[in-house]
């Protein structure tokens, strides 16, 4: 029989099919992948935030963006054991670990990070808290755990953060919302061109009494020691708004008045130093014959409405200072002196200039 006589399968039709059966099988694999992955790992984050001692968490939900490198936590809620009780610590409708793909053609393999309507709520409570270095500590290893790639940006949005003290009488809420803060540079050395502060803090919020709260922070994260540089402003705040922090702090409260006060701070080798300059303008004390206070507090309120009178800058209508404090960590000095020094000179001599040391002085209006 000659070769023509004995027809075959084409030659390479057998490859092909078990080439397409490996693709259509790799295909459904990472499909099955693609599906499970997201319940596995919302499984591990919530094992992961069981673990944490004196906290409870729970994720709602993850979504994975496989080409991003990234992942991204929905519906995060954490909350502190306090007793035999739980208060909320933190939660945010998003956050998103992702790979800085830019850093990659630097040879660095780095991550981001962006919250989204975060919330953090500090508390004050009965039970002893842990100190503030120890929770550092525990909260740098669940992110480590979570996403164990060092961080050069931190991005909030549309965040707020309370400071809550529950043991005070009135109950004490200080928040600042409408919050947004960018980190950069966490992971960085000092280099030529970045000098000695490679990290930067940005944050900008409103305050309780719709005041407008500006921080900035030029920092060396990984030195030592603490090594940065701090500035500050705070405008605009309405005194009425603050009036369950100063009755439960300096037993006393106010019908009207505003607050602006503005810092700088610099730390290095252990050390620090820096100043406070405090403003109250168009203060009013309330109530001062409100017989329901008791003697005492009325006697308090009118000594500290009395004081107030004679040290104000009667042309402004305000009361103000310069508290400069140094000294090394742990281990702060305050200058009462300088400060009172600074009251008086503001009330009689010179007024202190509404703004931080290192700001040039505003232009005089042209004639």
């Amino acid at each position: 029989m000659s070769r023509d006589d004995n027809p075959r399968r084409p030659p390479g039709l057998s490859r092909r099919k078990r080439l397409a059966w490996w693709i259509g099988g790799a295909l459904l694999v990472i499909l099955a992948l693609r599906v499970a992955a997201p319940v596995v790992l919302k499984n591990a984050v919530n094992r992961r935030l069981a673990r944490v001692e004196g906290y409870t968490g729970h994720v709602e939900d993850i979504d994975l963006g496989i080409f991003r490198g990234a992942y991204r936590l929905r519906q995060i809620s954490i909350f502190k054991r306090e007793g035999a009780t739980t208060v909320p610590f933190f939660s945010a409708e998003d956050i998103d670990f992702s790979l800085a793909w830019g850093e990659l053609f630097h040879g660095r393999f780095v991550s981001e990070i962006y919250l989204d309507k975060a919330r953090l709520q500090l508390t004050k409570a009965t039970t002893p808290p842990a100190t503030a270095k120890e929770e550092g500590r525990r909260w740098q290893e669940v992110v480590r755990d979570l996403f164990p790639i060092d961080i050069t940006h931190l991005e909030l949005s549309q965040s707020e953060v309370h400071f809550i003290d529950e043991t005070s009488r009135p109950r004490v809420d200080l928040a600042i919302r409408d919050l947004h803060a960018v980190a950069t540079g966490l992971r960085n050395r000092p280099t030529p061109k970045s000098g000695p502060y490679p990290a930067r803090l940005s944050i900008e919020g409103t305050t309780l009494g719709n005041g407008q709260l500006n921080l900035w922070i030029n920092a060396e994260p990984l030195a030592a020691q603490p090594h940065f540089q701090l500035k500050f402003d705070l405008r605009g705040v309405d005194l009425r708004a603050l009036n369950d922090f100063l009755e439960a702090y300096a037993s006393v409260d106010v019908s009207s008045g505003t607050f602006q006060a503005y810092a700088e701070m610099a730390a290095e080798g252990g050390r620090f130093e820096g100043y406070v300059k405090p403003f109250a303008e168009h203060i009013e004390f309330k109530n001062l014959e409100d017989r329901t206070k008791g003697p005492l507090r009325r006697l308090w309120e009118s000594f500290v409405s009395g004081l107030t009178a004679v040290v104000k800058n009667k042309e402004r209508d305000q009361v103000g200072t310069r508290v400069p404090f140094s000294g090394e960590f742990g281990r702060p000095e305050v200058g009462l002196w300088a400060t009172l020094v600074n009251l008086v000179r503001h009330g009689f001599v010179r007024p202190l200039s509404e703004k931080r040391d290192d700001e040039p002085a505003k232009a005089a209006p042209s004639p």
